[in-house]
Parts: C-alpha cells; sequence; structure tokens
C-alpha cells in the first residue's frame, strides 16, 4: 500500500476520555513529531474553544497551537460568517462562544446553532430556538453524534437536541461536524494534502470511520472511549485498521506506512 502523509485525530476518547488522557498518547504524539508527520486534530467537541482544548492538551504535555485543532464549534462558525451581518441564537455553551464573537445581536434571527449544552439544557432554551426555526431560521447542528464518555459515564450528546428541533419544526438541519464531507476537507486543505494520502484514527465507527472513508481516507478504529463491541459488530463500516489504542499505533502494521514516508 502507499505510504501515509498525514494523520487526522479524534481528541475525545483518542487522545483523552473527557479530562483524562488515555495511557500513551503523549508518548504517540511526541513519536509522530520525531518521524516527522505531520497531523490536525479534527474533534466534534462543541462544549470548548479551539483555545481552551489547546490549554487542555497543554496541561496533557501536548504542544500544539490553535490553528492545528478544527472542533465542530469553530467549522460552524466559518459557515455562518458566510452570510453578511449573520445574526445567531446559539445553543451552546459560554467557552463555545468565543468562536462566535459578533454574532449574537438583536433583531431577526438567520441561524440557530446547536451543540452539546450538556446540564444547560433547558425547556425554555430549546423553546426559544424553535421559534426562532418557525419564523425561518436555519438550523445548524455543529454535531449530531448521540452520545459521548465523561467521567461520570455515558451521556447524552447534541444529536438528541438536534433530532428534537428537526421534528417539532418539521426541518433538516446543516450538519457541520463529522461525519460532513466540508469538515474533514478543511483540516485536508490545511495540511496540503489529498484524502488518500491521509490516515483518519478515531473512536467513533460513524462519525470518525464512516465520514472519513466516504472521503476516501484510510482508517483506523481505536478501542477506546466510546467504542463498544456490539456497535462495531452491527455496523456496516468496516475500517481498514483496528487498534486496542492510539498508543498502539508505533507498533501496528501503520507504522510501516508512516515511516515510508517520514
Amino acid at each position: 500500500m502507499s505510504s501515509i502523509k498525514g494523520l487526522l485525530i479524534d481528541l475525545d476518547g483518542t487522545i483523552y476520555n473527557d479530562t483524562v488522557p488515555i495511557p500513551g498518547s503523549l508518548a504517540t504524539i511526541k513519536w509522530l513529531h520525531e518521524i516527522g508527520i505531520p497531523f490536525r486534530f479534527i474533534t466534534n467537541t462543541t462544549m470548548k474553544s479551539r483555545e481552551t482544548l489547546q490549554k487542555k492538551l497543554a496541561s496533557m504535555g501536548i504542544v500544539c497551537i490553535r490553528e492545528d485543532i478544527f472542533s465542530a464549534a469553530y467549522a460552524g462558525s466559518l459557515y455562518v460568517r458566510q452570510k453578511p451581518d449573520a445574526n445567531c441564537y446559539l445553543l451552546i455553551l459560554e467557552d463555545a462562544k468565543k468562536e462566535y464573537v459578533g454574532l449574537e445581536k438583536p433583531g431577526e434571527v438567520d441561524f440557530v446553532v446547536v451543540g452539546d449544552l450538556g446540564k444547560e439544557a433547558d425547556f425554555d432554551k430549546l423553546n426559544a430556538a424553535f421559534r426562532h426555526l418557525l419564523h425561518g431560521a436555519e438550523l445548524v447542528a455543529l454535531q449530531k453524534n448521540r452520545f459521548w464518555l465523561s467521567d461520570d459515564g455515558y451521556m447524552m450528546d447534541a444529536g438528541a437536541f438536534v433530532a428534537m428541533l428537526e421534528y417539532a419544526a418539521n426541518t433538516t438541519a446543516t450538519l457541520i461536524g463529522k461525519p460532513a464531507p466540508t469538515f474533514f476537507e478543511m483540516a485536508l486543505r490545511d495540511m496540503g494534502l489529498s484524502a488518500d494520502e491521509v490516515l483518519m484514527i478515531g473512536d467513533d465507527i460513524e462519525s470518525d470511520i464512516g465520514g472519513a472513508q466516504r472521503m476516501g481516507m484510510r482508517t483506523c478504529l481505536v478501542r477506546t472511549g466510546k467504542f463498544r463491541q456490539k456497535d462495531f459488530d452491527n455496523s456496516k463500516i468496516k475500517p481498514d485498521y483496528i487498534l486496542p489504542s492510539f498508543f498502539d499505533l508505533a507498533d501496528s502494521e501503520i507504522a510501516e506506512l508512516l515511516s515510508a514516508h517520514s
């Protein structure tokens, strides 16, 4: 097989679980730097700004710049800014709103942007979003993941809130994060690589693996984070590689394809 010239790496579930680093992640990132393989962190996280994600990685010993992180929250801000004088109703947490400076104004709402509100979700916020949709606002889903793994266990993700609003307002959301093609395209364009030169590594069989495969990328599923054997067994999506964790990358057959490039 041809060499792999770059990596797209998921964060939550691959590099860490919520606030806990997955064992060996730092060592693998250091190894990638040593062999000179470019990579980007690509995440459906909608609770945090890229600045906060950068600091979180730094606290784990992983050094990167903000521009190395492509988050669904950031991608959503790029999407709505394409409309001149866009006005948004934001169903996201305060930290993620740092990506949307200048986009919350009085007056008619153009976009209802939905991410993971966590414990701040309530009926009044959702109903206000519903009313904006009835008046013609476009529903923008930063991601539609079903669940994620937090320090407290499995948690409902933004997809449940998106589905609720789609049903109530009889509309279909514009999807921004994984597995949307434009999300992957942004990261590929930044690295200057084509899809067939890049490997996607993640723990989500649908968003990470399925989305990347539809773009023509090779894929590696890790058995950490939200990975569940029954989800894998029931899925028609089959990754090119499966590893116990991100730490095992350096000792896998993938390493030979990476070394061939470096």
